[in-house]
């Protein structure tokens, strides 16, 4: 990977965790699939694409996997939360309403969670900024403005 990857103990964890399962659970299925599906089936059959597409799939993501965690840099939480950096917690006022982001580095983005990254547009606007800041985005439906509420 060209790009310095950064990312938080968490994301981390989260890629130790998927890593675990694609090597122990999803590729052995998918394997065991396919071991299935030729025993079964002429080899002018096609059946087993779908599953040959998914291991193609798992083998290249655990690759990605294997190549941010030897290659990426874990980033503690920042020691002061006076300034927005990789590993806070960020609630920003926006539109009428509170929400709430952890900044998780370069990789790791998980909406779900809340987790964005500093590649993203608010994550990238983010860095840097203190309590009582306001940021600007563009946004499809036009420019956004976002103060930020707290630090942790």
């Amino acid at each position: 990977m060209d790009k310095k990857i950064v990312m938080t103990p968490a994301v981390r964890d989260a890629l130790l965790a998927e890593q675990a399962a694609i090597e122990q659970e999803r590729i052995p299925a998918a394997q065991h699939g396919l071991a299935i599906i030729s025993a079964e089936v002429d080899q002018e059959d096609r059946a087993d694409e779908d599953l040959e597409e998914q291991l193609e799939v798992l083998l290249r993501r655990q690759e990605e996997i294997r190549e941010a965690l030897a290659n990426g840099q874990v980033v503690a939480k920042p020691a002061t939360n006076e300034i927005v950096g990789i590993g806070a917690t960020v609630t920003v006022h926006d539109d009428g309403a509170h929400q709430t982001y952890e900044i998780v580095g370069t990789i790791g983005a998980d909406p779900e969670r809340g987790w964005i990254t500093t590649a993203s547009p608010l994550g990238a606007a983010l860095l840097g900024r203190r309590k009582g800041e306001t940021v600007t985005l563009s946004a499809p439906d036009g420019e956004r403005s976002l103060t930020v509420v707290a630090i942790d």
